[in-house]
């Protein structure tokens, strides 16, 4: 207790301040991410499954991928088709999802609904158990569809005069269309299967095949309609076949477009005459809920919504606001860091004209100026957009936003970290001639850097604005937006670390300078600058390049809360407020770094006169 009351009597009145203010500022992350929590609520469903029959589902069909992962996905992708139809674009949010998981039973599939009402929760679930079990039953027919088209085939190729009854010609009508892919290529098969020698099992099985194949159809349809009315203007057109055949006769892209959506209508066509020939005579409907070889457990209404913890997390964000300022007392008490602040703070003057100068350098005999902080990035955003839009079409929805809202913050790394490792030999006359710390050469770098990523927001906003007017009549920003500051503060500590190492390390080393650019190349690549992390789902690749690169967090935190998470065309990217777990980890990532690169540098400076 005697040690206790000497450390805290030991203190001084700036380590008070700045525990405080540590306390104050935890308070001010993290409130309102906790008072923001959306009221939600967890429905579960079930989809079970005869073993006997679709045991095999579970085996390997690609690399590490096995047949239930490919029900699940096509699950997954009907119910996202069906909510777009309805123009239902909450449908893969946080907050309305629905999410597949195999339960420890085999046979079992856990269905799990999360909406903001109990009613939608239940609803999604039940939905998502039944689409499953549609798939399930799906996949167990396109095995036997694949041996009755093969069928179909070999009596065509064999050309024997036998009678056919009309679901042979229908299955010969697949055939001829090919409205039936298949994973592997259709191959003559001599063994006749028909239908009155098939257990009833099967020929539910064979409809929900031909409805699943009707519905990738119906989807892939759709797509082209939307396509050729974006190209043709005729989506309101009163004559609209007659419109696109006009625009097909004058546009070769058109007319291969349409070419390609009539074929996949008769395909469709196909596939709805066999599954009306099903339903017709062998009664084949979808009764998700009939016991059966693959049946739904519906869900059950919750009754009150998950618990928030405000209480909880609020004192949870008090403790990490106080460790962090015992944290920074601790490190300030054995580096005497409150010392060098204050020399570094007394040249204030130098590192703002400093700054000032690399500015005036930079834009020194430019027509346009400060106007290139705005055009170099949007002119970098557009080449993206015509490459990954057009060339490349990847399906995100507002994607100009998408870009430039990760474009910017990396320019901003790529630029720093660049001026930052030649800083101090840029630098050698000046240090040189006249004192002042060595420190202050990487942080104007830096420093410089972030003038420039702020003059170019204006025009981040603009872009923003003019896309989402655009597509959505109104502004999608949230209050969320308001993280920024603390996200530019935790990154340019982050680079003002790096760049203090580097720009020691390269007055040893030369070749760093050089090295850099290419490690820059490279580390635009690892980080989610043009394309979603999210694509590469949650594995331990994608954990591990979020731990080790906080770039890729940073720039996914910048477009949380600026864009929101990154979602398929028609669908609207809702802001939000970075997990605060996830911020804590960024945060002292780049503190770590900060210190490690001050550390280096103090132990390096002293030696930098003899090798300039």
């Amino acid at each position: 207790m005697t040690g206790l009351k000497s450390i805290v009597g030991n203190l001084r009145f700036y380590h008070w301040i700045w525990m405080l203010l540590a306390l104050v500022g935890a308070l001010a992350v993290a409130m309102p991410r906790i008072l923001s929590q959306p009221q939600i609520y967890y429905a579960t469903a079930q989809t079970q499954f005869d073993m006997q029959r679709y045991g095999g589902i579970y085996g390997l069909v690609g690399p590490a991928r096995t047949g239930l992962d490919v029900a699940i996905s096509d699950a997954a992708e009907t119910l996202r088709q069906n909510a777009l139809a309805r123009r239902e674009l909450r449908l893969g949010l946080p907050t309305f999802a629905v999410s597949f998981i195999p339960g420890e039973t085999p046979g079992t599939v856990l269905v799990r609904g999360v909406a903001p009402t109990a009613v939608e929760a239940q609803t999604l679930a039940n939905e998502g158990a039944a689409e499953l079990a549609r798939q399930i039953r799906a996949a167990g027919g396109r095995e036997i569809l694949r041996n009755m088209l093969g069928w179909e085939l070999w009596m065509a190729l064999d050309q024997q005069a036998l009678s056919l009854n009309e679901f042979d010609l229908l299955l010969r009508e697949i055939v001829r269309t090919q409205a039936f892919p298949m994973s592997r290529d259709l191959e003559p098969f001599s063994e006749p299967r028909s239908l009155e020698s098939m257990p009833r099992e099967e020929i539910l099985d064979i409809a929900r095949a031909l409805e699943s194949r009707y519905d990738l159809w119906r989807f892939a349809i759709n797509t082209r309609n939307a396509t050729l009315d974006a190209w043709c203007s005729s989506a309101d057109h009163p004559a609209r076949e007659a419109a696109l055949a006009t625009c097909a006769t004058n546009d070769p892209k058109v007319n291969t477009e349409l070419i390609e959506r009539n074929r996949e209508i008769a395909r469709m066509r196909a596939i709805e005459a066999t599954l009306r020939y099903l339903l017709r005579t062998h009664d084949a409907a979808f009764l998700v809920d009939q016991p059966g070889a693959v049946q739904r457990i519906v869900a059950t209404l919750p009754t009150s919504p998950e618990p928030r913890y405000t209480l909880q997390l609020i004192g949870l964000a008090l403790g990490f606001g106080l460790l962090f300022g015992v944290a920074g007392v601790a490190v300030d008490r054995t580096a005497h860091l409150t010392e060098k602040v204050q020399e570094i703070w007394a040249y204030r003057e130098l590192i703002r004209n400093l700054v000032m100068r690399d500015m005036r350098t930079r834009y020194k005999g430019s027509a346009l100026g400060y106007l290139w902080t705005q055009l170099a990035p949007l002119g970098m955003m557009l080449v993206y957009v015509v490459v990954f839009s057009v060339l490349m079409p990847g399906g995100i929805a507002q994607f100009p936003v998408f870009i430039i809202v990760g474009l910017l913050p990396w320019n901003y790394t790529a630029e720093a970290i660049i001026g930052g490792t030649r800083s101090i030999i840029d630098s050698a006359a000046l240090l040189k001639k006249v004192y002042f710390p060595r420190e202050v050469l990487p942080i104007v770098s830096v420093f410089s850097s972030l003038v420039n990523f702020i003059l170019s927001l204006p025009m981040m906003f603009l872009v923003i604005a003019y896309v989402q007017w655009s597509s959505l009549g109104y502004l999608n920003l949230s209050w969320s937006v308001t993280y920024l500051p603390i996200l530019i503060i935790i990154q340019t500590a982050l680079l003002a670390g790096i760049a203090m190492f580097l720009s020691a390390v390269a007055v040893f080393f030369r070749d760093v300078v050089h090295l850099v650019g290419i490690v820059i190349n490279i580390w635009f690549f690892l980080t989610p600058v043009i394309y979603p992390l999210s694509n590469f789902g949650d594995g331990m690749g994608v954990r591990l390049i979020r731990w080790f690169n906080p770039m890729a967090s940073l720039i996914e935190f910048y477009r949380e809360t600026i864009y929101g998470a990154a979602v398929a065309v028609g669908q609207i990217p809702t802001p939000a407020v970075p997990a605060l777990s996830s911020m804590l980890r960024v945060g002292i990532t780049a503190l770590v770094i900060l210190v490690a690169g001050y550390w280096v540098f103090e132990r390096t400076s002293g030696k930098f006169g003899e090798e300039i």
